[in-house]
């Protein structure tokens, strides 16, 4: 797989950076209610996909999952939002006539970033799963990507302009609500929701992955064959590593293996029964490198482990742009997260940086259409919002910055955070249109 070793985002680019990049001609051309033409998006999409290098039937996998419905665009192109809060959404995204404190964010925070997981007693619980692109910025740069996913998800399934304004007061009372409650607190219990905190279908959600096992994991993915020994399936998502990166790969585990400390889930030295590539998961990662790798278990009677390396991609959120880090991505998940898995780890294979975790048998997310009426939706996105606010709150510091810069405006941020949500999302769907349209297998 061809790729560059420094996936930055493409920003200071010319042809990329949204508002500088508008002359007054195309500002004439950029449709009312919008900030910017939507013929913009795809041409930053082009641009950034370019210097991914993904091979062509990778990228064209990809863009049909982006042309499936706008949700699905939306949260697979994060560097496009981003991009946009520096640009021509700059003034809209503030959500208070004050700056909002430089803390640690997720980055690229929508409802398909929670999910299910093991948490730090064993238990399983429902918080924020991925921190690829966590990186030093605005907390509002969280909740508004929350909240349009919150209005594109609503209009998808049909609610009113009213209905959509109604559902992100609910995400914001509950954010600014639960900071209020960890300032009572003095500290965050992490970002997560145990089943006793959890309701509707976030608390079935728990309840279905608790029961989930070691071995009813590997049955999907792997032969235990007595002869043989376990083995990789081979599908056609799941694919032999190729001769050429097997030394890479052994290189990389190595180095994990390295930075491990105090784990007794699998033997030491790793033992490696076998290896495969994954070829499609992934939502803005879809396409980059990603193995999974099937190691001995401490105890030799036990399930074999199973590890997933995934290739990274630059925060976009950083500005300036800073290289893709394993490390950074790990350190993230245990400020944010408050905890990560012993297996969770670093590593560079072919000079770029992939994160090493476990694939827990406990992982799920909500289907988007488990999530298709009011009901749901609000109850989704505020238990989602709850979450983000232990995430930012994640230390007493953070939570004293935080409530000093929301003071008693807590229901004006809400306010224009519902503004910003339905402007973007209105952006969002101009843009998938403009995408879809220059797409050659568009209908």
């Amino acid at each position: 797989m061809r790729l560059r070793p420094s996936l930055t985002p493409p920003a200071r680019d010319a042809r990329l950076r949204s508002a500088p990049a508008i002359s007054p001609s195309e500002r004439q051309r950029v449709p009312s209610g919008l900030q910017r033409a939507p013929e913009q998006a795809v041409n930053f999409i082009a641009s950034f996909e370019a210097r991914l290098d993904l091979p062509p039937e990778r990228l064209r996998e990809k863009e049909t999952l982006m042309r499936e419905n706008v949700s699905a665009f939306f949260r697979m192109m994060p560097a496009l939002f981003h991009d946009d809060l520096r640009g021509p959404y700059a003034s809209a995204s503030q959500l208070l006539d004050r700056p909002a404190p430089r803390i640690l964010v997720g980055g690229d925070t929508h409802i398909q970033n929670f999910g299910t997981l093991r948490g730090p007693d064993g238990s399983t619980v429902w918080g924020l799963n991925d921190f690829d692109q966590a990186g030093l910025g605005s907390p509002e740069a969280d909740l508004t990507r929350l909240a349009t996913s919150a209005v594109l998800m609503a209009r998808e399934a049909g609610l009113s302009a009213k209905e959509q304004t109604e559902l992100v007061s609910v995400l914001g009372k509950a954010y600014f609500g639960e900071l209020d409650r960890l300032a009572e607190k003095g500290s965050s219990p992490g970002a997560f929701l145990t089943k006793k905190e959890a309701q509707g279908k976030v608390d079935d959600l728990i309840g279905e992955a608790r029961d989930a096992s070691s071995e009813k994991l590997l049955e999907k993915y792997v032969r235990l064959d007595e002869k043989e020994g376990p083995h990789f399936r081979k599908t056609d998502t799941l694919r032999p590593v190729p001769s050429s990166v097997r030394k890479d790969l052994k290189a990389a585990l190595e180095t994990y293996e390295a930075g491990l400390r105090g784990t007794q889930a699998v033997a030491r030295p790793l033992k490696v029964l076998d290896q495969a590539q994954r070829l499609d998961a992934g939502g803005s990662s879809y396409g980059l490198g990603r193995y999974y790798v099937l190691v001995e278990a401490a105890r030799p009677k036990d399930p074999p482990v199973l590890l997933e390396l995934k290739e990274l991609l630059a925060p976009s959120i950083a500005e300036p742009p800073v290289p893709a880090n394993g490390s950074a991505a790990v350190d993230a998940q245990k400020q944010l997260g408050g905890f990560a898995s012993p297996l969770t780890g670093a590593t560079r294979m072919g000079g770029r940086a992939f994160l090493v975790r476990e694939v827990e048998p406990e992982k799920a997310k909500l289907a988007d259409d488990a999530l298709n009426g009011k009901k749901e939706l609000a109850s989704a996105f505020e238990q989602a919002a709850r979450v983000l606010a232990r995430a930012h709150g994640a230390t007493p510091q953070q939570v004293a910055l935080l409530e000093k810069w929301v003071g008693d405006d807590a229901q004006q941020a809400t306010r224009q955070l519902a503004t910003f949500a339905q402007s973007y999302a209105t952006q969002t769907q101009a843009d998938w249109q403009a995408f879809r349209a220059k797409s050659p297998e568009s209908p």
